[in-house]
């Protein structure tokens, strides 16, 4: 009997415990207390407010929160997959630690809702004499804020992720940087995309950190977004090519990784970005000292004459190629391997040869990439935005390979054709589900190469029997659209940056995945046929 009535109240003891503990962890929120009306009304009354809001200063970790000047108010990143709230807030004043709360709030007791919905907090920060209210937004995504003059020395970024953390802590880093436009498209937009550079405290060394689960470097880029209307396109591209990577026998063919974050430059909100990777000799697993990286930029071709032209000027640039480590010493014969590529597959149905093309390239590569460019409709992939990632063997052979960037442009959206469009100038194409895309050097190769089509067939049939499945691509698009949108970045970018015509549906992307996928099932075995 005493057996039982023991176990009784251990038993209530635990409950009352976990009761006791779940309430005060709402009671508490980053480590500092969320008070009562009548204590918080009572720290106001008894001293005198802060005139200059600049005085007061959140912190993360350590490191100053990313403070919006014109909505003045703080991002604070909160980790949705978790009910409570990890990291530790501070509070400053005129740069001395002082005592911080938190205003009483129902939107506490569901934070999903409030920060999905932007709810709006209140702390407060204070002395004995003096308290300073400051307005909080949670955002359920890192935050990365940049302060300092693009192109110009004595940048500092903040990064704050309560997400890929290692051991699940709560991430802050500060550090010196340096930060420029990244890409020629970019600076046709108002939302502009950066290219940026991790540096040491004397602003010289560089300085390799591992961000938002990525790998450890010094040189990231961020990408804008802005011509993606769904904000999923690119990122969805961008894990497909990677699946479709891992299955090869080499590195050198890596694509990059990509995470999203919301973005703060000089105290203004630049909306919703993706820290990216760049795809280069660390990621390719390529030699320095002799593989070679082309990169192609834009439409403007090259030609004998330029090659020439190039390599008589030991320029890095030829038409809309250049050379990706234009740092590397200038050495004759740079071009050469991209010469004889053009050449023959550029140039095959005339002058080239299908023999010279295949001595030089990975066979099996460019049938990954053109298979890759039909499922995603890759609409600004036929011909730039590509990367050759260039192998140098000993005895003087190379091996190239494809590798595409920047697939905006995709699943369904295309280039939408009137005088009144601008740049920018996007719709959604349903002719695209059931059209095959052609590009030259393909076509080319398949004017030729009487196995090509079996041999698509059956690495498509490999795709469908393992990664490429309806479900999992549609399953994956509503995943990302629901966490940009539950984080209340979506919204956020969309108010920024309505002339983006932003989308917060995965409906045009699912009805593309649904008729696109069946349809080159049937017309890849058709082609195997004739």
């Amino acid at each position: 009997m005493k057996k039982g009535i023991t176990l009784v109240l251990s038993v209530v003891g635990i409950i009352l415990f976990l009761v006791f503990q779940l309430q005060a962890q709402k009671n508490v929120v980053m480590a500092v207390p969320v008070v009562k009306e009548e204590v918080y009304e009572s720290i106001k009354e008894s001293r005198t407010p802060v005139q200059n809001l600049t005085r007061a200063e959140l912190q993360i970790g350590a490191v100053t929160a990313a403070w919006e000047e014109t909505e003045q108010r703080y991002y604070i990143p909160k980790n949705m997959d978790e009910s409570g709230f990890r990291g530790e807030l501070g509070g400053l004043l005129d740069g001395q630690p002082v005592s911080l709360v938190w205003k009483p709030d129902s939107a506490f007791d569901n934070t999903d809702d409030a920060v999905k919905d932007r709810h709006l907090f209140s702390c407060m920060v204070y002395s004995d004499t003096e308290y300073a209210e400051l307005t909080v937004l949670f955002t359920g995504m890192p935050v990365m804020k940049i302060d300092g003059d693009m192109g110009a020395e004595g940048t500092q970024i903040s990064l704050f992720d309560p997400i890929f953390g290692a051991d699940g802590e709560y991430r802050s880093l500060q550090s010196s940087a340096y930060y420029n436009i990244r890409g020629n498209a970019s600076k046709r937009f108002e939302k502009i995309g950066y290219k940026l550079e991790l540096l040491e405290n004397d602003g010289t060394t560089k300085r390799k950190e591992t961000l938002l689960g990525m790998r450890k470097d010094d040189s990231w880029q961020l990408k804008a977004l802005y011509s993606d209307r769904s904000k999923l396109r690119d990122k969805l591209s961008t894990e497909l090519w990677n699946n479709i990577a891992d299955l090869t026998q080499t590195k050198a063919d890596t694509g990059c990784r990509m995470e999203y974050l919301e973005l703060i430059v000089n105290g203004e909100y630049r909306g919703l970005y993706t820290l990216v990777e760049p795809t280069d000799y660390k990621s390719l697993g390529l030699d320095k000292t002799k593989d070679i990286i082309y990169k192609v930029g834009s439409d403007e071709r090259p030609n004998d004459d330029l090659f020439a032209e190039s390599e008589a000027s030991q320029s890095f640039e030829c038409g809309g190629v250049h050379i990706r480590q234009a740092s590397k010493t200038w050495e004759s014969g740079l071009w050469t391997p991209f010469q004889t590529f053009w050449d023959n597959a550029y140039e095959l149905d005339t002058t080239g040869s299908l023999e010279t093309l295949y001595s030089c390239i990975d066979r099996q590569n460019f049938i990954d990439f053109d298979l890759y460019y039909n499922v995603i409709a890759g609409m600004d992939n036929r011909f730039k935005n590509i990367i050759y990632s260039t192998v140098m063997n000993k005895d003087g052979t190379y091996v190239i390979r494809r590798i595409p960037w920047d697939q905006n442009y995709s699943w369904g959206d295309d280039f939408e054709q009137g005088e009144d469009k601008d740049i920018k100038n996007i719709r959604f194409n349903p002719e695209l589900k059931t059209k095959w895309l052609n590009e030259d050097v393909f076509r080319n190769m398949q004017a030729l190469d009487d196995t090509l089509p079996t041999d698509m067939l059956r690495t498509w049939k490999r795709w469908r029997e393992s990664f490429l499945t309806e479900e999992r691509w549609k399953a994956y698009a509503r995943e990302q659209m629901a966490y940009i949108t539950d984080s209340g970045a979506f919204a956020r970018d969309t108010e920024k940056w309505p002339d983006s015509e932003n989308v917060n549906s995965t409906k045009e992307i699912e009805s593309y995945i649904d008729a696109r996928f069946s349809w080159l099932d049937k017309y890849l075995a058709d082609l195997a046929e004739q």
